[in-house]
């Protein structure tokens, strides 16, 4: 494991129910194997007094993205929670909330309006981000190609995200 210190942070990107569940409506094989994974990262980032952060994809009933995939962790119902412990969650990123813009990145959506991950991040002086999650090749992806426009310091962890051909 790196060294970390309260500088880092933690992203877990969209570990949600829809996701991971056996009945998830977007499941992604194999993305319930992270767990354990994700539990041990969360206990060494907290161990080290750094800060834990979820992206959640949060849409309205009516979202654009249900026009390319299926409707998919909706406001407020359960394939929308996340799947880890959120007591131990320091902040959580809602991304899709605009029912007309997509948002891959937990930073911003597709017109770069701001989800607040990057304002919270300078609040607690976060310079460093160790980035875990789902779908490689989307939101993660999307998260870390802004977290390094925005100057962060990106440490991709591939044996803690999945993708959806995995």
């Amino acid at each position: 494991m790196i060294n970390i210190d309260s500088n880092w942070a933690l992203l877990i990107v969209d570990y949600q129910y829809d996701f991971v569940a056996k009945d998830g409506f977007l499941k992604i094989e194999n993305a319930f194997k992270l767990k354990p994974y994700l539990e041990e990262l969360i206990g060494y980032f907290q161990k080290n007094n750094a800060k834990i952060i979820a992206s959640q994809d949060f849409h309205p009933i009516n979202h654009k993205s249900f026009n390319l995939w299926p409707v998919h962790c909706v406001q407020n119902t359960k394939g929308a929670n996340l799947m880890i412990d959120t007591n131990k969650i320091d902040y959580i990123v809602h991304k899709g909330i605009n029912p007309n813009f997509e948002s891959y990145s937990a930073f911003f959506d597709e017109q770069k309006n701001s989800n607040k991950l990057d304002e919270y991040l300078k609040e607690n002086n976060i310079t460093h981000l160790y980035v875990v999650g789902i779908a490689t090749s989307y939101c993660v992806k999307e998260t870390i190609i802004d977290a390094m426009k925005l100057n962060y310091y990106v440490f991709f962890d591939p044996k803690g995200c999945v993708d959806l051909k995995e």
